[in-house]
């Protein structure tokens, strides 16, 4: 497989590179070319700003309550609402075929097409104030299955990370005002995480206070193989970087309280990893750091049941398959 090619855009690339015997192939690239490009004013409104008022504007979105929180309780901060707002009217407008669209900020959507879809806006939207990484992740779901899965980093440039059939690729937003291309994504190339022994990166979060043993051992253990200390508060602005170095991105439980969401966060990027041969082990709210499941293990999302489980949170361990696998032989 050819690594690189020069002014590929995406939609040409899904044509080529989806199976045409794969369910509505159509609609799913028309699904996916969408959230893309719903992803330009996004770039835009972070490189503005909260303030920004233009985006208000034009997409006729209403202003966020301030001091608002999300389902989970916690305080939502106007990126994650604006951004939310963002992509389900984009979706809304284009007539798209789609189940279900279920979001972090907001109770799921319904409609009578095919793809479920979930979306956590802004990943990592806390760090918008201090100007570090942020990224918007999508899960595409079909019969309750995840069958795709992209994210979409907003950092010095933007890019836009997919995996489906079995390839990863990665696409950079061409913004050169003289460029053929301006504003489309275009193919940069084709991802493979390392599977190293030494010298790869560690992102574990959660206060270490509270850490069992074996949790201690374990970062002890990377840190004895000289795994670097990469931890940014950006779930997807880490993983990215264990995608090109090796290594693992870790949140244990403290006091069996989970906090990071399986169908809007861990199972997007596990569906990634494992189509780069990396790995992911759950650890479920409620149970002790000790017991771990796999990514067959988690329920399927559907239409039927998306309103009682989207809001379903876990501990777990996501990377490099060696690494990953190193905290099970652990005692």
């Amino acid at each position: 497989m050819k690594d690189k090619t020069e002014n590929i855009k995406l939609s040409k690339w899904l044509e080529t590179n989806i199976s045409p015997y794969f369910p509505n192939k159509s609609g799913l690239i028309n699904l996916i070319k969408i959230i893309a490009e719903a992803t330009i004013p996004i770039r835009g409104l972070l490189e503005k700003g909260i303030t920004s008022r233009e985006i208000h504007y034009r997409m006729d979105i209403s202003e966020p309550v301030n001091n608002t929180e999300n389902i989970y309780g916690e305080e939502q901060i106007h990126e994650d609402i604006l951004t939310h707002s963002i992509i389900l009217k984009t979706l809304q407008d284009a007539d798209t075929d789609f189940a279900f669209i279920a979001s972090e900020e907001a109770s799921p959507f319904f409609s009578n097409g095919s793809f479920g879809i979930t979306i956590d806006p802004v990943d990592g939207s806390s760090n918008v104030a201090v100007n570090r990484t942020v990224g918007t992740i999508i899960g595409i779901f079909h019969e309750g299955t995840i069958i795709c899965a992209l994210y979409i980093l907003y950092g010095v440039f933007t890019n836009l990370i997919i995996a489906i059939e079995g390839k990863v690729a990665e696409f950079i937003l061409d913004t050169v005002p003289y460029s053929l291309t301006f504003y489309h994504y275009v193919f940069y190339k084709y991802l493979n995480m390392p599977d190293i022994e030494r010298g790869g990166v560690r992102c574990i979060g959660g206060d270490s206070t509270l850490w069992s043993k074996k949790c201690k051992s374990y970062e002890e253990l990377l840190i004895d193989k000289h795994y670097k200390d990469r931890y940014s508060g950006s779930f997807v602005g880490d993983f990215h970087a264990i995608t090109y170095y090796g290594g693992i991105y870790a949140y244990f439980l403290q006091n069996e309280k989970a906090k990071i969401r399986v169908y809007y966060e861990w199972l997007p990027l596990a569906f990634i990893a494992k189509t780069l041969g990396g790995d992911f082990l759950m650890i479920e709210e409620g149970t002790h750091n000790d017991i771990t499941k796999r990514i067959e293990d988690i329920i399927p999302l559907t239409k039927e049941n998306v309103e009682k489980i989207h809001m379903t949170t876990c501990g777990g361990l996501l990377g490099s398959k060696t690494v990953v696998n190193w905290f099970l032989s652990l005692s």
